[in-house]
């Protein structure tokens, strides 16, 4: 089976740049990574889990989406919290070697649970709220009580075409 690898951003402007140098400190992943030597799976599978959220946020900048990292509510935490004026994505980034079907299950359960937080707020009380996991690999899982799961390198399309999946997680 052949991984299907999707590009993240053709170019990259000042403050994508700036923001990545936050996220990866390693300037020489980095240099691979922006002279497209290095994917973006590749180079989230060699930064840390704190990284690997940072470049969640990142990502969901670059697609026009407004985040919040590290977002509590109710003793509970988002790690990356993207919103726009319709949708919020309560995102948990998951930057784990190997996955099991029972672990993902129970990050699917509770991250439901800490999206149907967000509904009690008047932020965001009248948007749509898509709890997901984000991954650092595919996993055989996509979609786990209307919880998609996402690898980071299909996060970009996932999140473009999120309409298209509506009726499979809502």
């Amino acid at each position: 089976m052949v991984k299907t690898r999707t590009s993240w951003l053709e170019s990259f402007d000042e403050e994508t740049v700036r923001a990545l140098k936050e996220a990866i400190p390693d300037d020489n992943l980095l240099e691979s990574f922006l002279s497209k030597k290095l994917s973006i799976e590749d180079l989230a599978s060699k930064i840390s889990w704190k990284s690997f959220e940072k470049l969640t946020k990142v990502m969901f900048n670059q697609i026009g989406y407004s985040t919040i990292t590290n977002f509590r509510i109710n003793r509970k935490e988002i790690d990356v919290l993207a919103f726009n004026q319709n949708l919020v994505f309560a995102a948990d980034c998951k930057h784990w070697k190997k996955m099991s079907a029972c672990s993902l299950k129970k990050s699917a359960y509770m991250q439901k649970l800490r999206a149907s937080f967000l509904i009690s707020t008047l932020t965001f009380s009248k948007k749509q709220i898509i709890p997901l996991i984000v991954t650092l690999y595919e996993s055989e899982l996509k979609i786990i009580d209307n919880v998609p799961i996402v690898p980071i390198f299909k996060l970009k399309d996932f999140v473009i075409n999120i309409y298209g999946y509506m009726e499979l997680i809502t």
